[in-house]
């Protein structure tokens, strides 16, 4: 049986929603897409834009202590935003904001920031092997080596050479505020952060130091500064 069009009937059908079918994913990603960047510069309902604390491209302002978004695992970013939400995260910022956004503008957002570029040359600060920095440099050397008298491992072992993140949950921590890497390391040990994949955080940050917290967040917030200058592959210094 024909249409008008001379075409069989049935398959004409099976043809249109085959061509629905494929174009329903691009549809919907492009949809998702669009909602995460008109919530990122313009907000939603009761809620403010992302940019005016965490910068037009996502890139934060250190100087007032708020991260940088960009270029960070998208399941990252949601979880932090469902923690703001659940009080699981506690940050009296971010709190009210995370509980104005439904599931799918979380997921959105997320997904928005991480396919922005990060605030820094991933691959060059990547190739940072400074596996062997002054003992006495204390950040330097936990980041690089930890310190397994206190069962902490080094920061680079999960968050890659240059502290420039891996995968979807272990976030960047490269060039982020002093200020801002210590009060979540505070947070972990004050358990006002949710501890993390494995609990990891929580325990790590339970036996440190705040001599070792401080100079860890200096040394994270320098990169990637002169650490690019500054490759040592060679035996340990003491």
């Amino acid at each position: 049986m024909l249409n008008k069009s001379g075409f069989p009937l049935r398959g004409a059908c099976c043809v249109l929603a085959t061509g629905l079918l494929a174009f329903m994913p691009a549809t919907w990603a492009e949809s998702a897409k669009d909602m995460g960047q008109t919530i990122a510069a313009s907000g939603a309902s009761g809620v403010p834009a992302c940019a005016s604390c965490h910068g037009a491209k996502g890139q934060g302002m250190a100087a007032a202590g708020f991260p940088y978004l960009a270029g960070q695992g998208a399941s990252y970013l949601a979880s932090q935003l469902q923690d703001f939400a659940s009080g699981e995260r506690s940050n009296p910022i971010m709190a009210p904001i995370a509980k104005g956004l439904n599931a799918e503008q979380i997921k959105a957002v997320a997904g928005y920031y991480s396919k922005l570029p990060a605030p820094f040359d991933t691959k060059a600060l990547s190739r940072l092997i400074d596996t062997y920095p002054q003992k006495n440099a204390v950040g330097a050397w936990l980041a690089s080596r930890g310190d397994w008298d206190h069962d902490i491992p080094a920061c680079f072992q999960c968050h890659g050479p240059g502290a420039v993140g891996v995968g979807e949950h272990f976030p960047a921590l490269a060039g982020l505020s002093a200020k801002y890497i210590q009060e979540q390391l505070t947070g972990w040990q004050e358990k006002k952060r949710a501890p993390g994949p494995q609990a990891l955080m929580g325990d790590i940050a339970g036996r440190m130091s705040k001599a070792q917290i401080s100079a860890v967040a200096d040394y994270l917030s320098k990169l990637p500064g002169s650490g690019l200058d500054a490759v040592e592959t060679k035996g340990a210094r003491q």
